[in-house]
């Protein structure tokens, strides 16, 4: 049996395998979501407001440094005057056509998500996830120009192309861990690799908003994205593998571990295993994962799309406090997730807690956790308290962050062989959640009032509540029955030999000593 070769090691391939993912999808994200508070930077608030109120009796603060000092809102006699936070932007976009530029990338995902896993068993995860970061980098170095010479409906175009390519980003990623990691570090690897999502709120909400405040202006925040997605694909291409086998340098101990410990292994003189599809969708614990990647996403969407915009409507921060604010919960949510994520695979290591639970205590602790910071944040959160809306929007992150140890985990190890085809069909569902968010909050959303968002959070907190108690009932951590492939029911075979062989010779030794002991009597 080969050693371990630990994980947190200098010399260790798959350490530097999941690093690079994780600045992959930091990449990746930071071009689809930076938008989000790239767009208050863009829209002229005040002529909108203007163009929105059949009376123009409006309050305009231009602050881009602090908070509105709890100023809540003033209104004349008659109840029409109203405060408007504007950085600075030139472009009337309506909410309508920024729900529709913010769907884009939904609508492109949702097209290719499912074909994406026939690419993946047929080519390269590594080479199909270079093709798809490209695609991003075109897209988003050319949106400025798109939005000042052509408008919205360009960008929203440009957007579905980029969607085209998100459709592949977390199912080539999966392949690519399910191919690195053994069930027992896949929570961990996960954690790492998902940080990429944090980081990026984390570490680039306050370069966009510095970037938006100077004088280099909103369109600079594209150039800087696309510029660093495009040193990493460089390092990707030169460095990366799509599974140990084909790693040269790589320490001989880690090279046995891997080959010995990984569920999927890559056999060329074999063909891959029919898919069961049936099976896969007919799967209570698969479909317990599937409704929660639909209400996952639709949430975490929810935030890394209209955070900015909630922070200025109804906190009315300033541009650099909205950066600051958006921010800081992401760092929370890191680090809990992390020690949370290697705490939870030494607890199964250890065999304190099985797979199964493992997850389930994870995913309860993001939904339920989730659920009530949502409802304090409903009911006791204002402009005049912004503080206690970060303190609240900190406690959530970090409950939400074991979400990666629980269904994400899950999704990893009901069947690791057929990783691709349920990541696509897993992201699919996810797509659908993150396509629906816009819809949802354009019903819910109407001028950004303190009313309105108070219903966005109770919604969100009750649909907490019903998904994470259908994983409590139906979710697994565990390999299905259905999913076992020949190899591990030959091992299993060979394993119950092993184990007759061993008492089919101490029978023999058994007989012998007897024979000898009848011998010896005769003797006697």
């Amino acid at each position: 049996m080969a050693k371990k070769f630990p994980l947190f090691h200098p010399f260790s391939r798959r350490l530097h395998i999941i690093l690079l993912c994780m600045i992959g999808f930091f990449c990746t994200t930071f071009m689809r979501i930076h938008f989000a508070l790239t767009m208050t930077c863009m829209v002229n608030s005040t002529a909108l407001a203007v163009k929105n109120e059949a009376n123009s009796n409006i309050t305009l603060i231009e602050e881009i440094d602090l908070v509105s000092n709890g100023k809540c809102g003033a209104t004349d006699e008659d109840g029409h005057q109203k405060i408007v936070v504007d950085y600075g932007g030139e472009l009337i976009w309506t909410s309508y056509e920024q729900n529709l530029i913010f769907s884009g990338t939904f609508w492109g995902a949702l097209v290719t998500v499912l074909p994406s896993m026939f690419f993946i068993e047929r080519f390269s995860p590594r080479h199909v996830l270079q093709i798809a970061v490209a695609v991003y980098i075109v897209i988003t170095v050319i949106t400025p120009f798109l939005a000042t010479h052509f408008g919205y409906f360009a960008v929203f175009i440009a957007r579905v192309g980029m969607g085209l390519g998100e459709g592949f980003i977390i199912p080539t990623n999966n392949a690519i861990i399910g191919n690195w990691f053994p069930s027992s570090e896949k929570s961990t690897a996960l954690s790492i690799f998902t940080l990429g999502n944090q980081i990026a709120s984390a570490g680039g909400s306050p370069v966009v908003a510095a970037i938006c405040a100077s004088e280099l202006g909103w369109a600079a925040t594209f150039y800087f994205a696309g510029i660093f997605a495009t040193i990493w694909s460089v390092i990707w291409f030169f460095t990366a593998s799509s599974h140990p086998s084909k790693v040269k340098m790589m320490t001989k101990k880690e090279r046995e571990y891997l080959l010995e410990n990984v569920v999927k292994k890559v056999h060329k003189s074999k063909k891959s295993p029919s898919v069961p599809y049936a099976k896969i969708l007919t799967s209570s614990a698969f479909l317990a994962q599937l409704q929660c990647q639909f209400f996952v996403n639709l949430i975490m969407t929810l935030f890394q799309i209209y955070l900015p915009a909630y922070f200025k409507e109804v906190l009315h921060l300033g541009v650099i406090a909205n950066g600051t604010f958006t921010s800081i919960p992401n760092i929370f949510n890191m680090i809990f997730k992390i020690v949370w994520g290697i705490g939870i695979d030494k607890c199964k290591e250890k065999k304190i807690l099985s797979d199964t639970a493992a997850v389930k205590i994870s995913h309860g602790f993001a939904s339920y956790g989730g659920a009530f910071s949502l409802l304090l944040l409903a009911f006791f959160v204002d402009c005049s308290n912004p503080t206690t809306a970060l303190f609240i929007f900190c406690l959530m992150y970090c409950s939400m962050g074991t979400f990666v140890s629980g269904f994400y985990t899950s999704l990893l190890s009901l069947a690791p062989q057929y990783t691709a085809t349920m990541s696509a069909i897993s992201m699919f569902c996810a797509m659908i959640g993150r396509l629906s968010t816009p819809a949802f909050a354009s019903v819910l959303r109407k001028e950004g009032t303190a009313s309105e968002w108070q219903n966005i959070f109770i919604g969100l907190a009750l649909a907490h509540i019903i998904s994470g108690s259908i994983f409590l009932v139906f979710g697994s951590g565990d390999l299905q029955e259905w999913a076992k492939t020949e190899e591990q029911e030959t091992e299993l075979t060979e394993k119950e030999k092993l184990k007759d062989g061993v008492v089919e010779e101490v029978d023999v030794r058994i007989e012998r000593i007897a024979t000898l002991v009848k011998e010896d009597s005769l003797c006697l």
